[in-house]
């Protein structure tokens, strides 16, 4: 370590380096990428909706799925991820489907339009996945970027049974 520290700060005294310029050399001087981030992180413990950047994609990993009721979860099939949070400028989002138990299976997933509406915020998506066994595939949304400020908007994504059209909770 000592090494390391020798070869990173450029000195032999590093016993005699302040932590906030020891911070900087392993960080970066990344001031703003900082702040992005512990803005972020606050947001998140406050309960208010993420901030993202131009361009950027944040994933909440399985974010609120204690509130699914467990007689609604689904045993086959369900979303990697329950919350994304994407900048216009990102493009495109890809949204990856489970399958939980071995064997075959098909699922229709579609987007559901919400404050978002597809063809003016999004390309509406409706296709079915085959699965051969258990794993996970993906589906692409084509985000629609425009110079107009707009408010956080929402869409959905759900899952039917391809037969039924029954609604499938993840």
């Amino acid at each position: 370590m000592k090494k390391f520290l020798k070869d990173t700060l450029k000195t032999d005294q590093i016993e005699q380096i302040q932590l906030e310029e020891l911070k900087k050399v392993v960080e970066g001087d990344k001031m703003l990428s900082r702040i992005q981030y512990r803005r972020q992180v606050g947001n998140m413990m406050a309960g208010k909706r993420p901030v993202v950047g131009k361009g950027e994609v944040m994933k909440l990993e399985h974010a609120h799925a204690e509130h699914i009721d467990e007689k609604l979860k689904n045993a086959e099939y369900g979303f990697k991820c329950l919350h994304y949070s994407v900048s216009e400028a990102s493009g495109s989002i890809k949204i990856a489907v489970v399958k939980k138990k071995p064997g075959p299976g098909r699922v229709r997933v579609a987007t559901i339009d919400a404050e978002a509406k597809a063809g003016e915020d999004f390309k509406a998506v409706d296709e079915v996945l085959n699965f051969k066994s258990d794993g996970t595939q993906f589906i692409s949304v084509e985000i629609f970027d425009d110079e107009n400020w707009e408010p956080d908007e929402d869409f959905f994504v759900q899952m039917f049974d391809p037969e039924s059209n029954a609604e499938l909770v993840g």
